[in-house]
């Protein structure tokens, strides 16, 4: 079953004939591989939110908010209006492509069509490929997804939602590049991925996790003096840029290669490293009637995790809502309890870690014995980011019946999201816990 899945992986290319829409990098549209002119701000922020919203209609005030940001002109409608027909003029097939519905338009384009569903579902087949362990094809179809980059996401577009858009946008592109690493140690020279993370760093020098990954791939090198000498950079530049030191992660990765370099413990052996990180030994399979459902729960976020919370299967809504939750590492303790974009997306946040740390407190009262429960504890109990408040009064979870919190996702739409997550135990599988996010007032299917 699992190759009958990735045979039905999309293909990953743009069409080379009629429309073509790139969001990564400035926004363009070409028709026939010849650029369509779109001239005026006004028209490249009313187009590109209709293709983010894609293939949902905006209503024409949510429309009009967006593109102005409230400071609108008497002419908004009718300029928006202008807009429309010229795109339907200008594209082939413009009147189905574009269509006005009740109070609003939508935008309809075949998958290859868009570089961001191309992407967005060449990362989806990526996992798949690595959950059925070729990592080679894996590999091939990450390289040519992250080729689908040619600058910033929405480069050029200022305001709301694009900003957030695209913060969202990069963090899926840094968790693709730190997994296209792992697998190129098995496909590359070191050193040609070595220089591919010395140029991403030199664009992005603030990106800790950039850093990260290269300190690790020169001590799996044996280059652990190296690996230290890039930690002192890493300092100077946060110090000097932001007044801040590097997180606790990189201090910790800095423990250890101090130990490596001191002789104190074994260099780990490179091939080995990857192979446990791209697919961790232990990951539970996923049984294909679990994938079914989670994609029957579109478009609504569905994943699933293990019994310490790391997700090993997500659906392309959680992939869009959480972009941050993606990669071989994934964790949902770790993230929402460390990871400064959980306060900004999780509303209430200490209220909310309080619930995960609760969690964390009835695993470890089930399992007492569990060394990685104990450790997973320890470590996010001892996490600086915790206030003692959260840290000292975890909330027992253990009678609720659905967890109703908010969202705050700018990405995917401008107001607040109430959701309930319902957390399942798959019969047979008691490892697995499958998480399903709904709203209110809709039950789980």
């Amino acid at each position: 079953m699992i190759e009958t899945i990735i045979e039905k992986t999309t293909p990953l290319s743009l069409t080379s004939h009629g429309v073509q829409v790139k969001l990564l990098g400035v926004p363009e549209i070409l028709v026939d591989d010849q650029p369509v002119p779109l001239r005026g701000e006004t028209a490249r922020r009313v187009l590109c939110h209709l293709l983010l919203a894609s293939p949902r209609a905006i209503p024409n005030q949510r429309l009009i908010e967006s593109v102005w940001g409230g400071e609108e002109p008497d002419s908004a409608m009718e300029q928006i209006r202008k807009i429309v027909s010229k795109l339907r003029r200008d594209l082939p097939g413009g009147r189905d492509l574009i269509t006005t519905e009740l109070g609003g338009y939508r935008i309809t384009l075949a998958p290859e069509q868009l570089d961001l569903t191309v992407w967005t579902n060449a990362i989806q087949d990526v996992h798949q490929l690595i959950e059925a362990g070729d990592h080679h094809a894996a590999f091939e179809k990450l390289s040519l997804a992250l080729d689908l980059w040619r600058g910033p996401a929405l480069d050029g577009l200022d305001g709301q939602p694009f900003a957030n858009e695209a913060v969202a946008l990069h963090e899926e592109r840094l968790n693709a590049l730190e997994t296209w690493c792992r697998l190129a140690m098995n496909e590359l020279p070191i050193s040609t991925v070595i220089a591919k993370i010395r140029r991403e760093i030199s664009q992005h020098p603030l990106q800790e996790r950039l850093w990260d990954t290269l300190m690790r791939l020169l001590a799996d090198n044996g280059r652990p003096l190296e690996a230290l000498n890039e930690y002192s950079n890493l300092r100077k530049v946060l110090a000097q840029s932001l007044g801040v030191s590097p997180s606790p992660r990189l201090q910790d990765t800095y423990r250890r290669l101090e130990l490596m370099a001191n002789g104190e413990t074994a260099r780990p052996n490179l091939r080995q490293t990857t192979e446990r990180t791209a697919a961790p030994p232990h990951t539970p399979k996923i049984p294909v009637w679990i994938k079914e459902l989670l994609r029957g729960q579109e478009p609504n976020p569905a994943y699933v995790s293990d019994k310490y919370w790391n997700i090993v299967h997500r659906n392309q809504a959680m992939a869009r809502w959480f972009p941050w939750l993606q990669g071989p590492d994934a964790n949902l303790m770790t993230w929402a309890l460390t990871n400064p974009s959980a306060r900004r997306v999780l509303g209430d946040w200490e209220d909310h870690a309080a619930v995960y740390l609760g969690m964390i407190d009835r695993a470890l009262r089930q399992n007492p014995d569990d060394a990685a429960l104990r450790s997973l504890s320890a470590t996010l109990s001892e996490a600086d980011s915790l206030p003692t408040t959260v840290r000292d009064q975890p909330v027992d979870v253990a009678t609720r019946e659905g967890h109703h919190y908010t969202l705050n996702l700018p990405h995917i739409t401008p107001e607040p999201v109430n959701v309930v997550s319902h957390i399942l135990t798959p019969h047979g599988h008691g490892e697995l816990r499958v998480v399903l996010l709904t709203s209110p007032q809709e039950p789980a299917a």
